[in-house]
């Protein structure tokens, strides 16, 4: 027997393009649905980690916020002399009269300036200047700045780096035995042995007095690598009183933080008694019932934006409001996130008002 001529033969020209134009329809559906699945996944995680950094800045800011105007209690308050409140447990503290050596404020050589003459304090569009302790003209489109001042009876001992008594870029604020480094408000505060008055400094003891810390916060534009490009973004940077502190020339007193920002401003809070009322830097500045030790609230707008681009989730929003409010376009391909959070000034709770 013999079969036929026609089943044995194979596929036609025609099916067989066919197929080949089915497979390939399906090859590059699958592929679409792959890399889509996979800038999805990019843009959910770059956006996860943009909200992430707003999470960790304000979380840190927050902690920073509470310090300010912290006057370690070394004496039981007087209470039957409200007059001598300010020389136990309100900052700045006072000083005697005659002034001594260990009085931190000196008011014959004008010090402290303005900047640290209450627990808060604030630039606005600009970064604060470590050489003058002044702020700069205001740059509508500049971050604002601002200082945090305290004081802490932490001893050096505690732990690299640990404690109070470091600053945020990680110095110590007491000068070394060699005048090197530090605040030189506390070189004679933080001396705590060998006579009385004491002339030397054991490390592993507090100091005499609280020792002055000050960290000021604020933005810069920095560069980052991101999958082998470099993008221009703005980076949270502090500088502190242990590397550049009053007086300081150091041009590089600003140490980065974390990147990804796109913007940073403060109000502060301040009760008329009747309700709480925000104010900007340059109002308080300007006006004379307004006082920064009056300050009892700190508003954070914080913005966030994302690296890398591609970030645009379909259907996500096109807009955003900024830190004044208005409504603007979210840039090409990125995405800005608002944040905004109340810290309050617990040691502005004194004993006596």
């Amino acid at each position: 027997m013999f079969k036929s001529i026609r089943a044995q033969q194979g596929l036609s020209l025609v099916e067989l393009l066919v197929a080949m134009t089915i497979s390939l329809v399906v090859m590059i559906a699958a592929a679409y649905v792959y890399l889509s699945a996979r800038e999805s996944q990019r843009a959910i995680d770059r956006t996860g980690s943009s909200r992430e950094t707003g999470a960790f800045v304000m979380q840190m800011l927050g902690h920073e916020i509470r310090n300010a105007g912290f006057y370690p209690a070394t004496v039981a308050p007087i209470f039957s002399d409200p007059a001598q409140q300010g020389m136990y447990d309100t900052y700045p503290p006072l000083p005697s009269d005659p002034r001594v050596a260990t009085d931190w404020q000196n008011p014959a050589e004008g010090w402290p300036p303005a900047a640290f003459q209450a627990g808060i304090f604030g630039c606005d569009g600009g970064e604060f200047n470590v050489t003058t302790s002044t702020c700069p003209t205001v740059d509508a489109d500049a971050a604002d700045t601002l200082v945090i001042n305290y004081f802490t009876s932490d001893t050096k001992t505690m732990g690299s780096n640990a404690g109070q008594r470091w600053d945020c870029t990680g110095h110590d604020v007491a000068p070394g035995e060699a005048g090197a480094g530090g605040d030189p408000s506390n070189d004679v505060r933080k001396k705590n042995s060998n006579g009385s008055p004491p002339t030397q400094t054991n490390e592993a003891i507090p100091p005499q007095l609280p020792v002055f810390v000050s960290n000021r916060f604020t933005l810069r534009d920095v560069r980052v690598a991101d999958q082998f490009q470099e993008i221009g973004t703005k980076s949270l940077v502090c500088s502190g009183n242990g590397k550049s502190p009053h007086g300081a020339t150091d041009e590089t007193a600003y140490q980065s933080i974390i990147a990804g920002l796109e913007d940073l401003q403060f109000a502060y809070g301040i009760h008329n008694g009747t309700s709480m009322q925000f104010h900007t830097a340059t109002q308080i500045d300007g006006n004379a019932p307004l006082l920064w030790r009056n300050v009892t609230v700190v508003r954070v707008c914080l913005l966030t934006r994302t690296l890398g681009g591609n970030t645009r989730l379909p259907g996500a929003p096109s807009t955003y409001r900024d830190c004044n409010g208005a409504e603007k376009d979210h840039p090409a391909g990125d995405t800005i996130t608002r944040h905004v959070e109340e810290f309050g000034l617990r040691n502005n709770m004194k004993q006596y008002y």
